[in-house]
């Protein structure tokens, strides 16, 4: 069986800053599509997705909200 290879830190920080650029409405859903999110996706699914993705991550952190 093959394993999907867990993305990094830095990677996860880039596409991070990706998102950055996609619009969303005032209810929190993105106007735009995001990697494999599609428009209508609800912001707070795509942090989880960052947060499922690797042990490190925290998307308080990447916010600047609390210490990495």
């Amino acid at each position: 069986m093959q394993t999907q290879e867990q993305p990094s830190v830095d990677d996860l920080q880039e596409l991070w800053g990706q998102l950055g650029n996609v619009p969303v409405d005032v209810d929190g859903y993105l106007e735009a599509p995001f990697l494999h999110f599609a428009v209508g996706t609800d912001r707070e699914d795509v942090w989880h997705w960052f947060e499922a993705q690797h042990p490190d991550v925290s998307v308080a952190a990447f916010m600047g909200i609390a210490k990495p």
